[in-house]
């Protein structure tokens, strides 16, 4: 399994733990809401899956690549929700997550203009 795959899971099961505590509001829920996730997972690893807006350096991190990689694969367009600011590039995290999750890679051949 990816570093992206279990953070997005780590971060799935967070989800879930709130909606449940939500829902029942017993103690055993809150408690597991407060526990937050396992001590295995570093957050200076992965950065936080819930971001509306990711630097090139975060996603080179979610991606496994580093941030030359990145800014090659925005110049060939291969990945969604790119912008600048200045001169930095950002990504918008709602287009970026899903393809994340997807997994899908375009072909320079077919990104390529």
């Amino acid at each position: 399994m990816s570093s992206v795959e279990a953070g997005l899971r780590e971060f799935i099961r967070a989800l879930v733990r709130e909606e449940l505590a939500a829902l029942h509001g017993d103690a055993a829920h809150r408690e597991l809401v407060q526990a937050g996730p396992p001590s295995s997972a570093t957050p200076e690893a992965q950065p936080p899956l819930d971001k509306a807006v990711y630097t090139a350096e975060e996603v080179a991190r979610l991606l496994g690549c580093s941030p030359k990689a990145v800014y090659a694969k925005v110049s060939r367009g291969q990945l969604p929700g790119a912008f600048r600011v200045g001169r930095s590039l950002r990504f918008r995290g709602s287009e970026l997550l899903p393809f994340i999750l997807e997994g899908h890679v375009p072909s320079p051949r077919r990104s390529r203009r």
